[in-house]
């Protein structure tokens, strides 16, 4: 249980759907920090996005020794999401939406340690549906002091959780493209324009994962801070671009197996995004997001991320 798979797409499409309002239309916007606005009454939102992930790459020995070590050792080397979220403007102060994604991963390598001493090595392609993620957002402050909108969501597990090693040996859930359990997230996103051409966004999200089968996937806290700035003078004028840096801390709390820690599993993480953004008219956007961790401080024996990168394209009707 080295990569937290799941719990990283669950929250992934949460802030992606709370933030649909920073597409077409809106000046500012990060790619993972939710926004305090919301859609206007009657709107709707739809963004296509696809994320990449590089993790830290391990050869079959490389493997195998940790796994001597350790007992085990699981690595995935990459992985991508295609998702959609669609969201719409309820009242002038509600937002709602949905997301559902799918989740190719390669190069997922199992390393055991037998009672013999000996190491059982497999290998697997993970893939399949993630879980679906309701979403709310509810302005409760607008005007000069910026927007602040409280967020609330429902992690549905409809995502494939029965993914496995060519072995036959079943993945854990926190390596599966969904969970098996329900989760719910929880936090604030706040927005306000710093001058007419440069916005500040932050955000708090915690993310609660229900136990089952005496297995608790560790919930996860959020933070963000994002400032974009439109380089087009006119926010009238198309094409327009806007470019943006974004700070994100991701905390993984420790997985739980029958009440007790799972040592492997667990992070801090802080990354750093630089992004452009450009908007074709007033119901189309691009955004192109990388996404580099500048701090990560793992629990017990795990490989580490190296580099993300997200593009996602909005349009609203």
């Amino acid at each position: 249980m080295r990569y937290p798979v799941a719990p990283f797409l669950i929250v992934l499409f949460f802030v992606s759907t709370a933030l649909a309002n920073h597409g077409p239309g809106a000046s500012g916007g990060g790619s993972a920090t939710i926004s305090g606005e919301t859609l206007l009454p009657g709107r709707f939102e739809l963004s296509l996005r696809e994320d990449y992930a590089q993790f830290e790459h391990f050869s079959r020995s490389a493997a195998e020794n940790r796994a001597r070590i350790g007992g085990d050792f699981d690595a995935l080397d990459r992985g991508f999401i295609t998702s959609a979220e669609l969201a719409y403007g309820v009242t002038d102060d509600l937002q709602i939406g949905a997301s559902l994604g799918y989740f190719i991963g390669h190069d997922f390598r199992g390393a055991d340690l037998q009672a013999d001493g000996s190491i059982e090595t497999s290998t697997t392609n993970p893939d399949g549906l993630t879980d679906l993620v309701l979403t709310a957002k509810y302005r409760l402050l607008r005007g000069r002091p910026g927007n602040l909108a409280l967020v609330v969501g429902v992690v549905i597990p409809t995502g494939r959780a029965t993914a496995a090693l060519v072995s036959g040996e079943q993945l854990s859930p926190t390596d599966q493209p969904g969970t098996g359990r329900w989760g719910l997230p929880i936090g604030f996103g706040y927005s306000r324009f710093l001058t007419s051409n440069l916005t500040m966004d932050a955000s708090v999200l915690y993310t609660f994962r229900f136990e089952k089968d005496d297995f608790k996937v560790g919930d996860r806290l959020d933070t963000g801070l994002a400032l974009a700035y439109r380089l087009t003078e006119s926010v009238k004028t198309f094409p327009q671009y806007s470019v943006f840096a974004e700070l994100n801390d991701v905390y993984l709390f420790n997985d739980r197996v029958q009440g007790e820690n799972e040592t492997n599993s667990g992070s801090n993480t802080v990354y750093i995004t630089p992004g452009v953004r450009v908007r074709f008219s007033p119901a189309a956007s691009l955004t192109v997001a990388p996404s580099f961790p500048v701090i990560e401080d793992l629990n017990g024996d795990q490989g580490k991320v190296d580099f993300k990168l997200a593009i996602t394209l909005s349009l609203s009707f």
